[in-house]
């Protein structure tokens, strides 16, 4: 069928999100996800159509989820990881992580490393993804950073 601009109708789109949704056949994705502590995979794991508070959860509130169950087993994971964990972009994934730093999202401290003796799948041609990032998140104990700063000795 023709969209009345020459080309297919519906076609580019759904191979866009069939290719974005499926990044890696299910042995290599089981492979990586297999080295993980049993409870950051479960954290994760949803039945197949099942129809629970689990699937209508916010995409914040399950990195986050799995972010902690990680950080209980004393795992960092990478982006890659998260990725393989909850079918999310990297992108979407960073910035989550970057949100759940707000104060209105939690005021999570989520702290980035350098993985030793790692290398990234796809290093950047600017020098920039020479590393291999991995990220913990904790919850952070009211007040306890502001503790010794000088902003927590304010003027009264």
């Amino acid at each position: 069928m023709d969209s009345g601009f020459g080309l297919p109708r519906g076609r580019g789109k759904a191979n866009r999100k069939r290719s974005v949704r499926h990044s890696g056949d299910a042995a290599s994705i089981a492979a990586r996800i297999s080295g993980l502590p049993p409870g950051v995979r479960e954290s994760v794991a949803a039945g197949c159509r099942e129809y629970d508070a689990r699937r209508l959860r916010s995409q914040r509130e399950v990195i986050r989820d799995v972010m902690l169950a990680a950080a209980n087993c004393d795992t960092w994971l990478t982006l890659s990881e998260l990725r393989s964990l909850t079918r999310y972009g990297e992108a979407s994934i960073s910035a989550q992580l970057r949100h759940l730093r707000k104060l209105e999202n939690g005021g999570y401290d989520v702290v980035k490393r350098h993985r030793d003796g790692a290398a990234p799948e796809h290093p950047g041609t600017d020098g920039r993804g020479e590393f291999l990032w991995e990220y913990r998140v904790s919850r952070v104990v009211c007040g306890a950073e502001n503790s010794g700063s000088a902003a927590g000795q304010g003027v009264q």
